[in-house]
């Protein structure tokens, strides 16, 4: 019985055909340079030369306004690469907060509330919002480490939108909201376990071409997903079509990767097992190779071995697999 649903299974993967259909929706991104004809951005010359003085907090202790000030420059710097200190004489931009402690006020939502401000050093005023903060006064009182990591965070996202408004380059969008990486959808419509096992086999597929994966699909640059559609069985076989889809930043499609084959009906209905990492294997080229097509910069994850980040792991030998008369041929090889 073992040797039987190990045979359906290459016969499966064997059979499986990858359609590219590289079909970008609108002008690719062209994250990784400019042409001559481009003019340079004023505001992105000054913003990194001068950067954002953020000056420490009032309404608080003096050792805390400070804290949250440094909060607030390091998240500037490391998450949106906006150069920010507390103590920045020459910046364009000057942002200030002062903090409400809302003991007395019963309508206040949080005991702590900060209002911010972002001025140009000429004293326009660009924008001013408030900031509820969700912190005990034990915690208020004492620096929590939690508490000035939210405030550095939400602040600097708060900012960093401020300063650099609707832009339409790529790379800034995804600097300002810190994206990195791909984060792998549960497939949808597969039997048995399959959307799991999917999933799983093609996360697995992708780390080892060296691309930076996330779980968290807010922070992801890309993501990628498969839907499954399964036939009625016809003279013992079910047609199988699993389609992949690439999306990118507010989920716009970038490409897909279309698998189709006929299987033994049923032998899909309980584990996958490694039919989902022969199908993941199929489709990764393709999926890789619509990603790169769109920002290659930002998949690598970083070289923690010693050798080149890219490096795969070895293919498994090739197979010379029986063609289901009437059926897809198996692949080239």
């Amino acid at each position: 019985m073992r040797g039987r649903s190990w045979h359906r299974m290459r016969v499966f993967a064997a059979g499986l055909v990858l359609l590219m259909l590289l079909s970008a929706c609108g002008p690719l991104p062209r994250p990784f340079g400019r042409d001559d004809t481009d003019a340079p951005n004023p505001l992105a010359d000054n913003l990194f030369r001068e950067g954002v003085e953020v000056e420490p907090l009032t309404g608080t202790t003096r050792p805390m306004g400070q804290l949250l000030a440094e909060a607030v420059a390091k998240n500037l710097e490391r998450e949106h690469e906006i150069p920010a200190a507390t103590a920045l004489n020459q910046s364009r931009f000057i942002l200030t907060g002062h903090v409400h402690i809302n003991e007395n006020d019963p309508t206040a939502r949080t005991l702590v509330s900060i209002g911010w401000q972002l001025d140009e050093r000429d004293g326009e005023t660009v924008d001013a919002f408030a900031q509820d903060i969700p912190a005990t006064r034990l915690e208020w009182d004492y620096g929590a480490a939690s508490i000035l990591a939210r405030v550095g965070l939400t602040t600097g996202t708060r900012v960093a939108r401020m300063i650099f408004g609707d832009s339409d380059d790529v790379r800034t969008r995804d600097r300002l909201l810190g994206r990195r990486g791909i984060f792998v959808r549960e497939a949808t419509g597969a039997p048995g376990d399959g959307n799991t096992a999917l999933r799983r086999a093609m996360t697995v597929a992708l780390s080892g071409h060296g691309l930076r994966l996330t779980d968290d699909p807010d922070k992801a640059v890309f993501n990628v997903g498969a839907n499954v559609s399964i036939g009625a069985p016809d003279d013992g076989m079910q047609a199988v079509r699993i389609l992949w889809t690439v999306n990118g930043v507010d989920d716009e499609k970038l490409g897909t990767a279309d698998q189709a084959n006929a299987v033994p009906a049923g032998s899909l209905d309980g584990r996958w097992g490694q039919t989902a990492a022969f199908v993941a294997a199929a489709a990764t080229d393709g999926i890789v190779g619509i990603i790169e097509k769109h920002d290659p910069t930002k998949l690598r994850a970083p070289n923690l071995g010693g050798g080149p980040s890219s490096a795969q792991p070895p293919a498994p030998p090739r197979r010379k697999l029986r063609q289901i008369p009437g059926r897809a041929p198996p692949p080239p090889s």
